[in-house]
């Protein structure tokens, strides 16, 4: 066999002729006989992993299992070492399945997808019932692809005996549920580059009642309605349907404490980014000078306690800079000892409704950040950081910041805590009423999102010295949330005290006032 394999992989390499000069039926051909080349490759693949197996193989190299062995041995990911596995106890089981794929009629994952519907027939199904049903199956095959050979597989009963189906239909059904129930799962890991990815498993049920809550905010029209400019896959409505319908959840609070606290998300940043304008948020800074003692026990306060520009939902977002430019919170009329001079003020919002203060910058009450993560707060460049470590850029955080908490902390040198103020809550309870009331929902112009989907914002941010007042605030929907914190467009209050925006040049070269008047009062 070694000796057959060698010449075989030898005409392979044989084959890396220019194929531009080849004809159209010749290209098709060759790819319908290169795919059916593959697939007789992976069966003899599959006959040598069962034969390794059944001598314990795996096992004398100190092997968990087939996978991880096959892993190790042939460097792949261990997912296609399981479909390996999978396949070669496809293969010896079912001797038709071996011969179909030899023959180059049948695909691996038809192969595996045959296998499962078979191993999933009741267990008073008899031989000569088996056999049929894989004889039917293996012709099917020749025209449907995995996914839709699976549904006949999951009827394939009822084809080859109606009346056995038919019994064990109740059954099949209690099966898959509680197999469905049995490999639910929703997992979300980060990829290192700025994306987490989402996967899992729901059952039908579970599915549907996700679908029926994502739906309204996925459908296609909605985008020509929020902008006409405005261009999304259905994946990426679905992901921003699902993050709206969080952000909602968060800001009615009506989600249950995580260790004495409402459900939260912190992020810290540097004071001076913070206060930044979007066009010079990513400029580095000069790294803050620790202050003297006076200074640290009498900052000024001129602008305030540090506070949020702007925020989505209910989260936590800290904010960083040097003590002699923001005041230290209430308790810190007191100064540090001199052996620890403070070298930077921390802002910490937690962006639920009824919460208290968290005292820590960006980490738990029992976890005070380090000083790998104070200089990553504070000297980070323009960039703030998650309470999971994660990074997320200045004009995000500004965005994060403008409907939250903030609670100023004082950070030592090497990212001790030395002092934390109260939280100053934004935009809840009568003002978001009274602003609710006046704006009726997203004002951005065009937008007829309700006010339940809308975010208070800073007209003038809280850090700049903003009041968290009607006068200086107005509501907009996550996506013109974004729009304004991301573009040039500008939102004012007019002279009768409802917002107006100003559009970039880019849109109005005169930079017109717009308005919206879907929610305009009759």
């Amino acid at each position: 066999m070694l000796e057959d394999l060698t010449e075989i992989r030898d005409l392979l390499a044989k084959c890396d002729g220019p194929l531009w000069s080849r004809a159209d039926s010749e290209v098709l051909a060759g790819l319908e006989t290169a795919w059916a080349c593959a697939q007789q490759t992976l069966a003899i693949t599959a006959r040598l992993i069962h034969e390794a197996e059944s001598r314990g193989i795996p096992q004398q190299e100190a092997q968990s299992s087939t996978p991880v062995w096959l892993r190790q041995r042939l460097r792949t990911s261990i997912w296609e070492a399981k479909q390996l596995t999978a396949l070669a106890a496809a293969l010896a089981r079912f001797p038709a399945l071996d011969a179909a794929i030899t023959a180059g009629t049948l695909s691996a994952d038809q192969v595996r997808t045959i296998a499962t519907a078979l191993t999933a027939l009741p267990t008073d199904t008899g031989p000569a019932k088996t056999t049929e049903a894989e004889s039917a199956l293996i012709a099917f095959a020749a025209d449907f692809d995995p996914t839709n050979l699976a549904r006949l597989g999951a009827r394939i009963l009822a084809y080859i005996d109606p009346e056995a189906a038919d019994r064990h239909d109740a059954e099949l059904l209690k099966r898959q549920e509680e197999n469905a129930r049995r490999s639910r799962g929703f997992t979300m890991s980060p990829f290192g580059d700025g994306r987490v990815r989402l996967s899992g498993w729901l059952d039908t049920t579970a599915a549907a009642t996700v679908n029926a809550a994502l739906d309204p905010l996925c459908h296609p029209g909605q985008d020509a309605q929020i902008d006409a400019d405005l261009t999304r896959t259905p994946a990426q409505r679905r992901a921003d349907a699902l993050v709206d319908i969080c952000n909602r959840v968060l800001r009615q609070g009506d989600l249950p404490t995580s260790g004495g606290d409402p459900a939260q998300l912190v992020v810290t940043i540097p004071l001076d980014t913070l206060r930044t304008t979007p066009a010079t948020a990513f400029t580095p800074t000069k790294a803050p000078t620790p202050p003297t003692a006076a200074s640290a026990a009498n900052p000024p306060s001129a602008t305030g306690a540090p506070s949020p520009t702007s925020a989505p939902s209910p989260a936590g977002a800290a904010a960083a800079g040097t003590p002699s430019s923001v005041p230290s919170p209430p308790s810190a009329a007191d100064p540090p000892s001199a052996g620890a001079p403070p070298s930077a003020t921390t802002a910490t919002r937690a962006r639920s409704a009824a919460r208290p203060p968290s005292p820590t910058a960006a980490t738990s009450a029992a976890n005070p950040p380090s000083a790998a993560s104070a200089a990553a707060s504070v000297g980070g460049g323009g960039c703030g950081r998650l309470d999971t470590g994660a990074p997320v850029g200045a004009t995000e955080a500004r965005l994060l910041a403008c409907d939250a908490r903030v609670v100023p902390a004082v950070l030592g040198t090497d990212g001790q805590v030395l002092d934390v103020g109260q939280a100053r809550r934004l935009f809840t309870g009568p003002l978001r009423r009274a602003l609710v009331l006046r704006d009726r929902g997203c004002s951005f112009p065009g937008c007829d999102r309700p006010a339940a989907w809308c975010e208070g914002h800073h007209l003038i941010p809280w850090a700049d010295g903003g009041p968290t007042a009607l006068s200086n605030a107005c509501l907009l929907c996550r996506h013109h949330h974004r729009v304004i914190h991301h573009t040039d467009w500008k939102a004012r209050l007019a002279t009768d005290g409802h917002p107006e925006f100003i559009p970039p040049a880019t849109v109005d070269a005169q930079r017109r006032p717009r308005r919206n008047i879907f929610h305009r009062r009759e």
